[in-house]
């Protein structure tokens, strides 16, 4: 079985963390940005306030979610962190949306 170099090895990290930071910060930023804007919206706040408001905050979400993706000490738990916030902002979506039983 061929095996990679120690280099190769570092670049494909990076190039799955980039991936991670990139793809998956953009799902799960929009994912947080539907959930907020819809909790906003659920306590009261005007729902184009709401999801101005939301979408303002999702560069400062994207940024730290891609910072994150450079934090952990591989990609493969860069991308279980993602999915492991994903899911559950998921579910609160689903939940919060119009015509949603809970």
């Amino acid at each position: 079985m061929m095996r990679l170099s120690e280099q190769a090895r570092g670049r494909w990290s990076v190039a799955f963390r980039t991936l991670a930071g990139t793809l998956g910060g953009y799902g799960l930023t929009s994912l947080v940005t539907v959930a907020l804007s819809l909790l906003l919206a659920l306590i009261g706040m005007d729902r184009v306030e709401a999801v101005t408001a939301a979408t303002l905050a999702s560069f400062a979400i994207f940024a730290a979610i891609a910072m994150a993706a450079f934090h952990v000490r591989s990609a493969a738990r860069a991308w279980g962190w993602l999915l492991a916030f994903a899911v559950p902002t998921g579910l609160a979506v689903m939940l919060m949306l119009p015509g949603a039983k809970g």
